[in-house]
């Protein structure tokens, strides 16, 4: 059964699910782009964490990293359990494991593309994952077609949707017109900012489908306790 519209996925980061109205929404598909060193990976593996702390499964599919080295990125939560990847709650993968590998002159075709769809379903479905992270889109998006990765954005929303599992799309630059803005039910950007000579995090939620989300900006800070944010100040 396909998720409820207006039910939502508590994040259980406090404070991006008091800025979003709640969560996000059951099913959905939430773009989190940004630059390089912006806090995406550890913002998506906090929101995995999280879930599996409050006995949601979740999925992680990287198409950048192995599993095995993704393990030695993880963030230190002092909270999370630490064999939660051990244990299953959170399952490592790679897009290399999906689908067969096919490539036209470099591109992956059509067909390609529904495979690694489909292979994505089925490891939600085994997993019974309610969170799903595909980190980042960049490096298979760049090898299909326009209207090809369109169509993979579009199947990828649909299995989602259909099998109630909250996914996050991990977009590398500063891309407002990307594809993956334009069809994800949720944008949230994150950037930095120079105050003083010091770099900071910025975060910002541009757009969650259903919410009457905050339309600040927020200064994001990674932390042992997890991710904390607080209201930029004007002038910054």
């Amino acid at each position: 059964m396909a998720a409820t519209p207006g039910a939502k996925c508590c994040t259980g980061m406090d404070c991006i699910d008091r800025i979003v109205g709640g969560g996000f929404p059951v099913g959905g598909m939430i773009s989190v782009s940004g630059p390089c060193g912006s806090g995406k990976t550890n913002f998506g593996l906090e929101y995995l964490i999280r879930g599996a702390m409050g006995g949601q499964k979740g999925l992680y599919v990287s198409t950048v990293h192995s599993p095995g080295k993704l393990l030695t990125y993880l963030p230190k939560l002092d909270y999370a359990d630490g064999k939660i990847f051990e244990k299953g709650t959170v399952v490592l993968k790679h897009i290399d494991e999906m689908g067969s590998g096919e490539r036209d002159d470099g591109k992956i075709t059509k067909s390609e593309a529904f495979a690694m769809v489909a292979d994505i379903d089925e490891a939600i479905k085994e997993q019974k994952a309610s969170r799903m992270v595909l980190d980042a889109t960049n490096p298979i998006l760049v090898e299909m077609e326009g209207w090809v990765a369109r169509v993979f954005l579009q199947s990828l929303s649909k299995v989602l949707f259909d099998s109630k599992c909250t996914g996050l799309l991990i977009t590398e630059g500063d891309v407002p017109d990307c594809q993956e803005h334009t069809m994800s039910d949720g944008i949230i950007k994150l950037g930095t900012a120079v105050r003083r000579g010091d770099n900071y995090r910025v975060l910002e939620v541009l757009k969650m489908s259903g919410a009457a989300h905050s339309r600040a900006k927020y200064v994001m800070d990674m932390t042992p306790e997890g991710l904390l944010i607080t209201p930029m100040l004007r002038g910054f």
